[in-house]
């Protein structure tokens, strides 16, 4: 399979965990503000993908050496860096902000692992490329994007998180140059869940692992199937594609998270979204043409 047919396959899934993000960052927005601890929430929610994914892998792999994998440092890395951690900040600050403004902060991601992945991945960004960034920039942050927004405890909660996470995608990308995505999207689930029961029982919350009732349990289980499907996608993704290129295609999410407020809570569609969604696309379009013309032009 040639470079270029695997950069087309990894925008392809890229597309796909752009839809899936958007429509669980809205999904989860609900079940946080239902009233369920967002450590708790957590570890049920990672910890059920975990053993979705340890179930896949032991049906995938007859050979796979588990004991192997739980010694792995760059997994163990992947999992305290972005499987545990940032989850606590993002859905401690979650309960506090709109879901689009985390979306909106979340959605910063692409420049920090551009401004981390020049230098330590060594990719590079063309003119077209940076085009698209800055309109993307200028969607999300100028075009109805900071109306209304503050700045608080609860924002730089999440925005430590968005951090946390880039920096997790660039060592993933490392990683992902030896060990299949599966593997890598496993590691980030199972140790990341370990770290979170970990804090549960420093904080003293454990105990709400146990009181939890029926109809909160329920919810998470659709929390579960879209972070198995966001992990599993989205290391597919990173694998085949710079991860300068699929950073910014993630940025789709929050169009669609906005739409989906828009639809389900404020039942308002401001003409301003249109020209978000717009800009955003065609930044999208400049940054993946602007990778296929420095490709050309290297052959």
């Amino acid at each position: 399979m040639t470079e270029n047919s695997n950069i087309k396959k990894g925008v392809f899934f890229a597309l796909l965990t752009a839809f899936i993000s958007g429509l669980a960052i809205f999904y989860n927005k609900q079940i946080v503000i239902s009233g369920i601890d967002p450590l708790t929430f957590n570890i049920i929610k990672n910890g059920g993908v975990a053993i979705i994914l340890s179930l896949l892998l032991w049906k995938k792999e007859e050979n796979l050496n588990f004991p192997r994998l739980i010694f792995d440092k760059r997994l163990i890395l992947i999992g305290i860096v972005g499987g545990s951690i940032p989850f606590i900040l993002y859905f401690e600050g979650l309960k506090q902000v709109a879901a689009s403004e985390a979306n909106l902060i979340h959605k910063t991601l692409f420049i920090w692992v551009a401004l981390m992945a020049i230098p330590s991945l060594k990719e590079k960004l063309n003119l077209f490329q940076i085009i698209g960034y800055l309109l993307i920039i200028y969607a999300n942050f100028f075009i109805g994007g900071l109306t209304g927004f503050k700045f608080t405890l609860y924002e730089g909660m999440i925005l430590g998180a968005t951090i946390l996470w880039a920096v997790e995608n660039i060592i993933a990308k490392i990683t992902l140059r030896e060990v299949e995505s599966v593997v890598v999207a496993w590691g980030r689930m199972f140790f990341g869940t370990i770290i979170l029961i970990l804090v549960a029982v420093m904080s003293g919350k454990v105990h709400l692992l146990f009181n939890l009732k029926l109809n909160q349990v329920f919810p998470v289980m659709g929390s579960i199937v879209l972070l198995t499907l966001y992990v599993v996608i989205w290391y597919k993704a990173l694998k085949l594609a710079p991860v300068t290129l699929v950073t910014a295609i993630l940025v789709l999410a929050t169009p669609i998270t906005n739409i989906l407020s828009a639809v389900y809570i404020s039942h308002k569609f401001p003409p301003i979204m249109s020209f978000n969604t717009t800009y955003v696309l065609l930044g999208i379009l400049l940054i993946s043409l602007g990778w296929q013309w420095r490709k050309k032009i290297a052959e």
